[in-house]
């Protein structure tokens, strides 16, 4: 049985992640502090409590939340798993009263942003037109989240050891 649900992950569980994911070329990835800090984790589960994948999500302001970064370990992949833990993102924000945002080059989870009603952005910014009374906020958020010295790191790490050219795609969703 899996299940599926909200809670904040282990210091171990947070560093299975965060070296898990520095495998994948589709995530940038989070530090293992922004994993520990992160109040708004979905993970999936199995019957003994073992992690088979999670969804790190957090609150950009008090209008939008963001998906940041969404794995399952090798393993577990073709269950379900990362659509279980997305949609459970979505539903999230919503319930909160949030609107919606992520980035993603696999094509797996923009089909799941085209199937949960996500306006599909390709550019950067196009993006901003699209936040428009944020514009700012947004843009504030981007540049601190790339300017992040663990990320900066990962970026032309990856860049070297991967060599897809899949472009990354924008998603938002509004509450209302």
């Amino acid at each position: 049985m899996i299940t599926v649900l909200k809670r904040k992950v282990s210091k171990s569980e947070a560093k299975l992640l965060v070296k898990a994911i520095k495998s994948t070329p589709n995530i940038m990835g989070y530090s293992l502090r922004e994993w520990l800090e992160a109040e708004h984790v979905i993970v999936s589960e199995n019957e003994k409590g073992n992690l088979l994948g999670a969804c790190l999500n957090y609150d950009i302001n008090r209008d939008w939340y963001k998906i940041g970064a969404l794995f399952v370990f090798k393993e577990f992949r073709g269950q379900g798993i990362g659509k279980s833990l997305f949609y459970k993102s979505v539903e999230d924000a919503v319930q909160r009263g949030k609107n919606v945002y992520t980035i993603s080059s696999n094509p797996i989870v923009i089909k799941m942003m085209e199937d949960s009603g996500f306006e599909k952005i390709s550019k950067f910014f196009d993006l901003i037109k699209v936040w428009k009374q944020d514009r700012l906020l947004f843009i504030k958020h981007t540049v601190g989240w790339v300017m992040n010295l663990y990320r900066i790191k990962e970026i032309f790490r990856k860049t070297i050891v991967f060599t897809s050219n899949a472009p990354f795609v924008f998603g938002v969703k509004f509450s209302q």
